[in-house]
């Protein structure tokens, strides 16, 4: 919890929500607890050390009680400072809390009544607003109403944005606290504290090009000690290679896991195992767990198919976010990302690993197949690197109509394409071939609208695009998102509920048609102001799309040497799956399909028969 203390616009209605102060508490309860540790085994020896005078005369003694004295004292300097920080924590989260509740209640009743509020505070009257009220009492009194709706916007404007800026200001004085409480000891960010003069650490959100320069002005021995002491550093910076971010992250699992544990320990012992809290806990416990097992190589791994850690952030939103990439993309030909949608959390990371291990697997047997190819690499990466709409597990803790809002709305998909952006950016800032790699991005659900967002939010090193089972990607043509004519890849099975996305709303619109009593008339009017706004933000249907080239989702043969059959897909989930026949795993369609574009031979991918 640590926005610009510069500007009060850092603290955004999003940044609020994804905030879990009871998270700050629990550090602070394990400060205390070391606290107690540290001074309860120091003590004992500094009393024995001290009482050793009386058989343990000389130099050798007098050396002895000198450093245990200094231990004793830095001991002593430590715990204190853990108690000062203990309390500032534990404090302060009560004082988050409440300001966070403050600043949640007033946007929860602004979207209550249909009003829309602006990441930043800013309340407005909305359209959906305006066409129930046509639908309620007509046009002309709608008009009249409409400019009392607006100044009570201006007014729930104000009061929003002066509870996200007491927020704020509440982060800031726990802050503050905390930094005096450690004030003696140096941050990792301090290029005095290090062994080797390091530089500046440049700050977390620094950009993949500041990233890639700093890094490379370090030495060796530099980077060893950084990874090994600061991994938090490192592991999740886009642009540093793929080898560091995945040895930083392989170090700091284990203490996050550990401290996890401790954590729902805690939290059991304080709310109980039936609260919310606990159960929060448990799901951290157990994506860390999923990310351990996803990261962890098969036996027998195939040289090129070792799995690399590479993006491990407890911190920021409100899930644990990681990827993990079959083979390393930093020294792939070919490199492909694949972002999952609505419901994903990082519990499913072990099944988009083996998914990606199978694209891999099916690339390149492509690629050898291919006369002249068969030297290329394939790197597949899982990317779960952003928050993506939850309705099951929202449903768990009693807030399903949260989840149902938030898949019906960009936002999310907004956040993440930033994210997934820079990420695309920095395989190509770290990839160490004199060519830069042929990357392809891999959308489904929810996450195509990710994906399409994120080759839209400025310049990227994708070539291809390949989404399935998507509700729209907010654009129209392949040259919107940055893509030649050509390279822009959908798939939608024939029974993928997905459809209602686009086509419910303008079945919905024409339910009057056919006479149904006591609607009011409202849901032509809604149906006009979700296609007005260009389908909730979504875009067009891609799949109806004659600007994307349309993939076949049947049953196919293969395209490429001896043809071999491909079993077809059907449902919202069996796109990146594996079928099974006469006992064995073998790609459908669908798998085949991503791979030829993601192995650069387009001319492999079955497309729809029309």
């Amino acid at each position: 919890m640590n926005p610009d203390p510069n500007a009060v616009a850092a603290m955004t209605v999003s940044r609020a929500r994804s905030w879990k102060p009871e998270t700050l508490g629990l550090h602070g309860i394990a400060w205390q607890l070391a606290s107690q540790k540290i001074m309860h085994e120091v003590t004992p020896v500094t009393t024995g050390a001290a009482e050793s005078g009386g058989y343990w005369e000389g130099g050798s003694g007098d050396a002895m009680r000198t450093q245990v004295a200094t231990i004793h004292t830095n001991a002593s300097k430590v715990a204190t400072a853990l108690d000062l920080g203990a309390t500032a924590a534990t404090t302060g989260a009560l004082d988050i809390s409440s300001h966070r509740v403050t600043a949640l209640k007033h946007v929860d009743d602004a979207t209550a009544n249909l009003y829309d509020v602006a990441d930043d505070g800013t309340v407005s009257a909305s359209k959906k607003m305006y066409t129930v009220l046509v639908a309620r009492v007509g046009a002309a009194l709608a008009m009249k109403t409409w400019q009392k709706l607006v100044d009570d916007a201006a007014v729930r404007t104000t009061t929003v944005k002066q509870a996200l800026a007491d927020l704020l200001a509440a982060d800031l004085r726990v802050e503050s606290a905390i930094r005096d409480a450690f004030k003696d000891f140096k941050s990792a960010a301090d290029p005095n504290r290090w062994a080797t003069p390091i530089g500046a650490v440049p700050p977390a959100n620094a950009s993949v090009e500041t990233n890639r320069h700093w890094w490379n002005t370090l030495t060796d021995a530099q980077r060893t000690e950084l990874i090994a002491t600061y991994p938090d550093l490192i592991g999740n910076r886009d642009g540093i290679p793929v080898e560091a971010r995945d040895a930083a992250n392989r170090g700091r699992l284990p203490g996050l896991i550990a401290l996890a544990e401790g954590d729902q320990q805690t939290v059991a012992a304080q709310f109980g195992t039936d609260s919310d809290q606990y159960k929060a806990a448990t799901a951290k416990l157990d994506d860390l767990r999923a990310v351990e097992k996803a990261a962890t190589n098969p036996e027998n791994v195939a040289p090129g198919s070792e799995r690399k850690l590479i993006l491990l952030d407890t911190t920021n939103g409100r899930q644990t976010r990681a990827a993990v990439s079959v083979g390393n993309p930093d020294k792939a030909d070919h490199v492909s990302v694949t972002t999952p949608g609505l419901d994903t959390t990082v519990t499913s990371i072990g099944g988009m690993t083996n998914e990606a291990a199978a694209l891999q697997k099916e690339a390149q047997f492509q690629l050898s197949q291919e006369p002249g190819r068969e030297g290329e690499s394939v790197a597949t990466v899982a990317w779960i690197g952003y928050d993506p709409p939850q309705v099951k597990s929202q449903e768990e803790f009693g807030d399903i109509a949260a989840g149902v809002s938030e898949v019906g709305q960009t936002g999310q998909a907004a956040e993440g394409g930033k994210l997934l952006n820079q990420f695309y950016n920095g395989l190509e800032a770290s990839h160490e071939g004199s060519e830069a790699p042929h990357i392809t991005a891999v959308g489904h659900s929810y996450g195509s609208l990710t994906t399409g967002l994120a080759l839209q939010n400025g310049e990227h090193p994708v070539t291809d695009m390949v989404v399935y089972g998507s509700p729209g990607i907010a654009a129209e043509t392949p040259q919107q998102l940055g893509l030649d004519n050509g390279h822009a890849y959908v798939m939608r099975t024939d029974d993928d509920p997905i459809k209602w996305s686009q086509d419910g709303p303008a079945i919905v619109g024409k339910v009057n048609d056919y006479g149904v009593p006591g609607l009011g008339g409202v849901f032509p009017y809604v149906a006009d102001a979700w296609v007005g706004a260009d389908n909730g933000g979504f875009g067009p249907d891609p799949a109806k799309n004659p600007n994307f080239t349309q993939l076949e989702t049947h049953a196919s043969k293969s395209l490429e040497g001896d043809t071999r059959p491909l079993p077809g897909a059907s449902g919202h989930s069996d796109y990146p799956r594996s079928a099974t026949v006469d006992g064995k795993e073998v790609p459908r369609v669908t798998t085949y399909n991503v791979a030829s574009i993601v192995a650069g031979l387009p001319q492999n991918a079955v497309e729809v028969r029309r």
